[in-house]
C-alpha cells in the first residue's frame, strides 16, 4: 500500500513540477530584497582575507586579538585617552547586513574604556555578548552599551583586566562545541554519525542518522539542515535543542524513531563559522542560494547524500526543516496553494505551536517555491513539505529551547499521525 501511494504521489509531484516549470523557475529568481546583487550566481568569488593578529595600543597597555576560531576583527586603534575603536570588515563587500564580530580584549592594568564598533559594508546589528572564558556568555548590560543608528556604529563601556574579555556578536558555537555535542549524541546506539563530504578547507560536512527502526521496515524520513549562514547562532542553538528532543528517552521519541529516520546536517558551513564570516562560505558564496546549481562542495555533499532516497522504496520523505536566525521568530513556509506531502504540514505545526505558546511571538510569511534555497530543493526533489525556521537573534535562550523542544514533540506526533494515514 505504501509503495502504491508513493508511486501515485511521485506522479502528482511530476505533474506539479511540469506545471511549475512552465510558469516560473528559480532561474527567474534574482534574490530577496535583502540580498546583494548576483547572490544566485554561486560560482567561487574572491574574498577579503582576515589576518590573524594581536594588536596593542596606548603604549602597549590595551590589547585585542582575533587569534581563535570564529573570530572577526579587522583593525584596532586608539581614538583618544578613553575611546578605542575596532573595525569589522566582511569576507566580501557585497553582503547581507549580518556583521559578525568576535575578539578578545584586555589591559595590562585595570582600566575602564569606551570601545566603538565600526563596520565596513554593514551596520551594527547584534547585541554584544561578553565572556570571561569563551564558554559562558552574558549580554552586555544596557547601561554599558549604546548605538548610533545614523552611523551604524555601537559603543561599549568595558572594564578590562589582565585576563582577556571575550566580546562577540553571539555565543561562539564553533567546531569544538559541535564535535563535543555530536560525540555525546553518538554514544546512543540509535544515532549514527557520518561524514558526507568536505568543505573547501577540508572540514567535514557532518551527518547524523537517527532511528530505531527494524531492518527492512518502510520508514518516513525527516531532513534537518542548519548553520548555512555563520552568524545565525540562535538557529544553531535551536537545531541542537530540536535534535536533542528527537533523541530523548521519551515514549513519543522512541515511537517516532521506530517509524521514522532523521537525516540531520547541523553544521553545513564549517569554513564560514570557523573563519568568522558574516554570511558566506570560504569561496564567498551564500550556501542557501546554491540549491539549484550546486557549485559549492558543502551543498553538493548534502544533495548527493540525500538523492538516493528518491529511489529507495522503503523511504518516504515527509518533511524538511532548515534552521536559521533573523531579527524575529518567523516561519517561511511554502504557499498554501502549492500541494505538498503532507499537504500544508507546516501550517498544522504552527497552529499547534501557537496554541501551546499564545504569548510567544511567532510570525508567518509564506513564499512560492521559486528560489534556489534548501526547503525548495526538498520540495522539488521529493514533493515533501519543508520550511525555513528562523529564530530571533535576541530570543531568551531558555524560552527558545523550551519552545523548540516542544516544536519537536508536536512535529513527531503529527508526523506519526500522518504516517498512520498511509
Amino acid at each position: 500500500m505504501r509503495i502504491t501511494n508513493k508511486i501515485l504521489h511521485a506522479l502528482t509531484v511530476f505533474c506539479l513540477l511540469i506545471s511549475f516549470l512552465g510558469c516560473s523557475t528559480s532561474e527567474e529568481f534574482s534574490g530577496y530584497s535583502y540580498d546583494p546583487e548576483g547572490v544566485t550566481e554561486t560560482s567561487d568569488k574572491e574574498t577579503n582575507p582576515q589576518y590573524t593578529r594581536i594588536i596593542g595600543v596606548d603604549d602597549g597597555n590595551i590589547w585585542v586579538s582575533n587569534d581563535f576560531s570564529g573570530a572577526r576583527m579587522s583593525d584596532f586603534y586608539q581614538v583618544n585617552d578613553s575611546l578605542y575603536r575596532v573595525t569589522i570588515k566582511p569576507e566580501r563587500n557585497e553582503i547581507n547586513n549580518s556583521p559578525w564580530y568576535a575578539f578578545q580584549i584586555w589591559s595590562t592594568r585595570p582600566d575602564t574604556i569606551d570601545l566603538q564598533l565600526t563596520y565596513e559594508h554593514g551596520e551594527h546589528r547584534y547585541l554584544p555578548k561578553l565572556s570571561k572564558n569563551g564558554n559562558d556568555w552574558q549580554p552586555i548590560d544596557s547601561t554599558s552599551f549604546s548605538t548610533d543608528s545614523a552611523n551604524g556604529t555601537a559603543t561599549l563601556t568595558l572594564n578590562l583586566k589582565e585576563e582577556p574579555l571575550w566580546v562577540s556578536a553571539q555565543e561562539l558555537f564553533t567546531w569544538n562545541k559541535y564535535k563535543s555535542w555530536l560525540d555525546s549524541l553518538s554514544q546512543q546506539s540509535f544515532i549514527t554519525p557520518d561524514t558526507v563530504g568536505f568543505s573547501h578547507k577540508k572540514r567535514p560536512i557532518m551527518k547524523l542518522t537517527i532511528s530505531e527502526a527494524e531492518p527492512h521496515k518502510s520508514l518516513g524520513v525527516m531532513i534537518i539542515t542548519g548553520r548555512l549562514h555563520p552568524p545565525e547562532v540562535t538557529g544553531a542553538l535551536g537545531t541542537e535543542a530540536f535534535i536533542n528532543e528527537l533523541s530523548s528517552d521519551t515514549d513519543l521519541a522512541r515511537d517516532f524513531r521506530k517509524n521514522f529516520e532523521i537525516w540531520a546536517y547541523p553544521f553545513a558551513n564549517p569554513d564560514g563559522v570557523q573563519q568568522g564570516h558574516w554570511r558566506y562560505n570560504a569561496r564567498g558564496v551564500d550556501l542557501n542560494r546554491d540549491w539549484e546549481n550546486f557549485n559549492q562542495p558543502e551543498t553538493r555533499a548534502i544533495r548527493d547524500d540525500l538523492l538516493p532516497l528518491k529511489d529507495d522504496s522503503l523511504r518516504q520523505i515527509y518533511y524538511g526543516i532548515d534552521f536559521h536566525s533573523t531579527d524575529e521568530n518567523i516561519f517561511y513556509p511554502i504557499n498554501r496553494e502549492v500541494e505538498t506531502f503532507p499537504d500544508n504540514f507546516t501550517y498544522q505545526w504552527i497552529d499547534s505551536l501557537k496554541q501551546e505558546f499564545p504569548d510567544y511571538p511567532i510570525e508567518v510569511e509564506p513564499f512560492p517555491p521559486n528560489s534556489p534555497i534548501t526547503k525548495n530543493w526538498i520540495y522539488h526533489t521529493f514533493g515533501a513539505d519543508a520550511v525555513t525556521y528562523e529564530i530571533s537573534d535576541n530570543a531568551p535562550r531558555d524560552s527558545m529551547r523550551t519552545v523548540t523542544r516542544k516544536s519537536a514533540r508536536i512535529i513527531m506526533q503529527q508526523l506519526l499521525n500522518e504516517e498512520k494515514k498511509q
